[in-house]
């Protein structure tokens, strides 16, 4: 299962459009200080290889903002981090705060997941817009560990092949940026689905295809 060239533009300017709008104001009142947000491109795999497909662009512990979704289709969303990256992005999101950290804390952890938090549920609510169906979330779940464990953790209980659908995403303000992940991970039908919402607005996200 793959997108076409037509599909991955028409997908990545749906994301631009709801991450430029929505998400960075929400982001922007959160911090108190203008967020803009890039979409680099988007890619479909299947689950199983994203360790060997994503290792050199995640390449320490990641850090991610994990949601289960449920409704018609089931699924997981995710945030993805590297590790340095995400602490950077704690620096960032706590600019009024005095002490630089160089490890995540506590706090650092409520802080990612809030923005996580603001980042998926504009991601799936698009996703689910795209495909005609309605979703409801789980809690937030913060966590550290490396890439094969949490592909691991994904697929562990399954019993249909999961694809990954990741959007590659820069977060900038404050004159830097910082570079995360986007993830939506289903099985086949679902992503079927989406496929087929995506070539049915292709016109509206394209205008001269």
């Amino acid at each position: 299962m793959l997108l076409t060239e037509k599909q991955k533009m028409a997908l990545s300017e749906f994301m631009r459009m709801v991450l430029s709008m929505k998400t960075a104001t929400a982001l922007s009142e959160l911090i108190g200080s203008d967020v803009k947000m890039k979409v680099s491109g988007v890619s479909l795999s299947p689950l199983s290889k994203l360790t060997l497909e994503f290792s050199q662009h995640l390449n320490e512990d990641i850090v991610s903002v994990h949601q289960v979704f449920k409704g018609s289709i089931n699924g997981d969303a995710l945030l993805l981090l590297n590790y340095s990256f995400a602490v950077m992005l704690t620096n960032l999101l706590q600019k009024n705060t005095d002490d630089q950290i160089v490890y995540l804390n506590v706090s650092s952890c409520e802080v990612l997941t809030e923005a996580g938090n603001i980042l998926l549920n504009s991601y799936i609510s698009m996703l689910g817009s795209l495909m005609g169906c309605q979703f409801t979330f789980s809690m937030p779940i913060f966590q550290i560990e490396p890439l094969p464990d949490l592909v691991n953790s994904l697929m562990l209980g399954k019993n249909e092949i999961r694809y990954v659908l990741m959007v590659d995403t820069t977060f900038e303000f404050c004159h830097n940026s910082v570079r995360g992940y986007l993830v939506f991970v289903s099985g086949v039908i679902p992503l079927s689905c989406l496929i087929k919402g995506i070539e049915a607005s292709i016109d509206l996200a394209i205008p001269n295809s």
